[in-house]
């Protein structure tokens, strides 16, 4: 079943290599475009930045975000970023303005904040080296992989300017995404890779492991790790305004002024559930991402963590 999955999403792609733009297609010949950049896909953003990622000069007290797209990066920035300032106000712009792959080396050095909470979607070996050099603290945040798909299939469908218009169904589209032909890879090659490499870099790297799902169920006590985590000094009446002001409804009004629009529809806050996968998979596309995480995850020191099935 799973490689039937992947054999046939495979014989609908394409794959230019002279091409820096790859236009790929899901199971029902929906086309969808990306950047591709060392073989590596992401979304059409500027490849010359890409391209330059690496050689990003990085600060000593830089902060690395990692997630895999639509795990809850934004939140998990801005209750970084309050924690950092010591008070409970609202980041005035979008966490892109500090984004590696999206950002070219001035914008980011004018940046005024310091510590500095730097994010991305990429993996280890594709951060910048002055990052790695310099021994960044890194939070990495992990989600329900059904939740990711969902979310992740509505952001492909609403940032037409990124992907081209794509236009599949979520059946068409589930199986792309257990495929890994999204940007940023295979949401299963990435999670299984960071496990490595956390394990590896431990020593060389502060890492701090959140599960949105418990960012959600218990904010406060989380926020408390991760301030534990940063140095910060501060007390129960910081953690709770912190998550009261992180909370979905409050981010989604206080960020709207920075929040990409397209014909008027914000673009990155659309619910922030857990769970909202139950109003989308039916049980037959549940069964085959089952199969697939079964597979693929049956190693991982993550899986037990992660908030695969609800009570």
């Amino acid at each position: 079943m799973v490689n039937q999955v992947f054999n046939q999403v495979t014989a609908h792609s394409t794959f230019p290599s002279s091409m820096s733009i790859v236009e790929d297609y899901d199971m029902g010949g929906n086309a969808i475009s990306f950047l591709e950049v060392d073989g590596f896909r992401y979304p059409i953003v500027d490849s010359e930045i890409v391209k330059g990622m690496s050689q990003l000069k990085a600060k000593d007290d830089d902060i690395l975000l990692l997630a895999y797209p639509k795990s809850g990066t934004h939140w998990t920035w801005e209750i970084t970023s309050m924690l950092l300032q010591g008070k409970a106000e609202t980041i005035p712009h979008w966490k892109s303005k500090v984004m590696v792959e999206l950002q070219p080396q001035e914008v980011i050095d004018a940046f005024p904040a310091s510590p500095r909470v730097l994010n991305t979607h990429v993996r280890y070996n594709q951060l910048p080296l002055q990052a790695r050099e310099k021994k960044c603290r890194m939070i990495y945040v992990l989600r329900n992989p059904k939740d990711v798909a969902v979310s992740f299939y509505n952001h492909h469908k609403s940032f037409e300017n990124l992907y081209k218009n794509y236009n599949g169904s979520l059946n068409d589209y589930l199986p792309f995404f257990l495929s890994g032909k999204t940007d940023y890879g295979s949401w299963f090659d990435s999670i299984l890779q960071w496990e490595k490499d956390i394990e590896a870099q431990r020593d060389r790297h502060p890492i701090h492991i959140m599960y949105y799902e418990d960012m959600k169920q218990n904010p406060v006590e989380e926020i408390r790790k991760l301030a534990g985590f940063l140095g910060v000094s501060g007390d129960d009446s910081l953690y709770n305004a912190v998550a009261d002001k992180c909370s979905f409804e409050n981010m989604k009004e206080d960020k709207e002024p920075f929040d990409p629009k397209f014909k008027g529809k914000l673009l990155v806050y659309r619910k922030g559930q857990v769970g909202d996968w139950q109003n989308w998979l039916t049980p037959d596309q549940n069964e085959m991402f089952d199969k697939v995480y079964q597979e693929k995850m049956k190693d991982s020191k993550f899986k037990d963590n992660i908030r695969f099935t609800l009570p």
